[in-house]
């Protein structure tokens, strides 16, 4: 899969979200668009989030809209996986795949057991 494909920005996004949940590990810098880790445009990276919080599977996300609705600003220093978020990356067969794929699911994995 490529770095930019959807399922791998969900799991690095969801990966990343449950690993601060469980051992409060922060890395300011690492939720960020046009990165190597996140190899998209802000919007883009922006329609996951709401995406994400649309089916529930994270909370928090803080948007600023102008007033046609689009966003022209965000905040995700408050947002936090949920329930339902650490279920699908557990659950989630798309997800178990990618697991084996990418070096960051391997920190996550030990979380598990």
């Amino acid at each position: 899969m490529a770095k930019d494909d959807y399922d791998v920005l969900v799991f690095k996004i969801l990966t990343y979200l449950y690993r601060k949940l469980k051992d409060n590990y922060i890395d300011d810098m690492y939720l960020c668009p046009l990165t190597d880790d996140f190899p998209v445009r802000d919007d883009y990276f922006i329609s996951i989030f709401e995406d994400l919080e649309d089916k529930g599977y994270i909370k928090n996300l803080i948007l600023t809209k102008a007033w046609g609705g689009d966003v022209v600003g965000y905040d995700l220093s408050k947002i936090k996986i949920t329930g339902d978020g650490i279920a699908y990356l557990r659950d989630n067969s798309r997800m178990k795949k990618l697991i084996n794929l990418i070096k960051e699911a391997r920190a996550i994995m030990s979380l598990w057991n």
